[in-house]
């Protein structure tokens, strides 16, 4: 099993962030090595890497990795920037298909991801005495026990997975992807997809035309 560093460097490479070397940029790539871990479960049914996962107050975290980019940063980004990955078939599946769902979302958004999962409520419970002493030991995410997680972010992966398969083309309006095929993306177009997409709860959209008619589902 490889180390989860060499899924960091990746992250760290291939999934650039504004906020790097930040607080921010180091809680985003937490979020995405865990959201990785958790897709590769429920698609693979099998760790992507055997380092502990902690529940933290801003959500859960590889805590090696955590204090590496706080800690060693420059050296960090030079490993990552140098690093070819030889991932199989399975890890690039896994790796991609989480920056295709996540990556556009801030750390601030994908902390309010984590705290929605129950694994991640338990383990922060457990780990904070009431004097708000926080007991890593403690903290240690059991997946096993909250299978329902590992299931809500397969959802998200096998239908963004889906759309991608059913659509060739595809427009990113303020960080949502609208796909489609026969649709001519008009000034028109465009405009209502801009409107929209302030307003969408989702992610993705697939988006086609019934006569004169914008469909977006």
């Amino acid at each position: 099993m490889r180390d989860v560093y060499d899924f960091a460097k990746f992250f760290m490479k291939f999934e650039p962030d504004s906020e790097s070397n930040t607080y921010d940029g180091n809680m985003k790539l937490q979020k995405m090595l865990v959201l990785a871990y958790m897709a590769h479960m429920s698609l693979y049914g099998k760790q992507l890497f055997k380092d502990d996962i902690l529940a933290f107050e801003n959500g859960l975290v590889v805590e090696k990795v955590r204090l590496r980019y706080r800690n060693d940063y420059d050296s960090f980004k030079m490993d990552s920037d140098k690093f070819n990955p030889d991932f199989d078939e399975t890890e690039y599946d896994t790796l991609n298909s989480v920056i295709g769902v996540y990556g556009h979302l801030s750390a601030k958004e994908l902390s309010a991801l984590n705290h929605q999962f129950a694994s991640w409520k338990y383990a922060y419970c457990n780990g904070t005495s009431q004097n708000g002493y926080h007991d890593k030991k403690k903290s240690v995410v059991q997946f096993e026990s909250f299978p329902d997680d590992i299931v809500a972010v397969g959802k998200a992966i096998k239908a963004y997975k889906k759309i991608q398969k059913s659509s060739t083309k595809r427009e990113i309006i303020n960080g949502v992807t609208f796909y489609y095929d026969s649709v001519v993306m008009t000034d028109k177009i465009i405009e209502e997809l801009e409107k929209f997409s302030r307003e969408c709860e989702d992610d993705a959209y697939s988006v086609c035309q019934d006569g004169e008619r914008l469909v977006i589902y």
